[in-house]
């Protein structure tokens, strides 16, 4: 059985703030690839206010290796934040039938986690291995969503590009190495384009679709 590494950030993001009416949604596609190979792909949603601060991101998906009846791979979170702090988690992650269940619950000190019924904490610090949301690029202290490992990274940034549907689009590679190792490209609006990261031990590329 393949490891699981560093999840594919599935995520439901449930904001606290602006109501749905008076936000601006957007909805994109991403595919998976493994090897050149179309593997899978995520439904994203990003919901922002009048100030256009994120409030909501939606993220659901899921991954076969070497055909769904051998290896299937999915997860699906759900995440409260609040004027840019991380609030409260709940998650599960199908691993080929190995079940990762996940709370979390930030208290005045610390956050509360629970993991398959074991209970920590961890910092406020410490971010999601969300690559979706661009703040991930300003932290050294990360956790893996799928079991609450923590992750201690650097974060190197240089411009480049992003080919999508035949348009080259300005961006800048984030690459994050130690504990997490991953390259993420953001535009320059902060907006996600493209991934690379570990996913049940395979190196896997997420890219936006056109």
């Amino acid at each position: 059985m393949f490891r699981l590494t560093y999840a594919l950030a599935i995520v439901t993001v449930l904001s606290l703030g602006t109501a749905l009416a008076d936000s601006s949604q957007k909805n994109r596609f991403a595919s998976i690839y493994l090897k050149n190979k179309k593997i899978g792909q995520i439904h994203l949603t990003w919901v922002h206010n009048e100030s256009g601060e994120l409030e909501e991101l939606t993220a659901k998906a899921s991954v076969s290796f070497l055909g769904v009846k051998l290896y299937g791979f999915s997860q699906h979170h759900q995440e409260t934040w609040n004027d840019g702090e991380l609030r409260k988690l709940v998650g599960r992650t199908d691993d080929n039938g190995t079940i990762h269940e996940v709370s979390l619950q930030r208290t005045a000190r610390e956050y509360d986690v629970e993991y398959n019924g074991e209970r920590k904490t961890l910092p406020y610090e410490a971010f999601p291995t969300s690559p979706w949301h661009y703040k991930i690029t300003e932290n050294t202290l990360l956790f893996n969503i799928a079991n609450f490992d923590l992750l201690k990274v650097e974060v190197n940034d240089s411009p480049d590009t992003v080919t999508i549907g035949g348009k080259t689009i300005s961006a800048t590679k984030f690459t994050f190495t130690g504990d997490w190792e991953a390259r993420l490209w953001f535009d320059e609006a902060k907006a996600f384009l493209k991934g690379e990261y570990d996913v049940a031990g395979r190196r896997v590329i997420v890219l936006l679709d056109p």
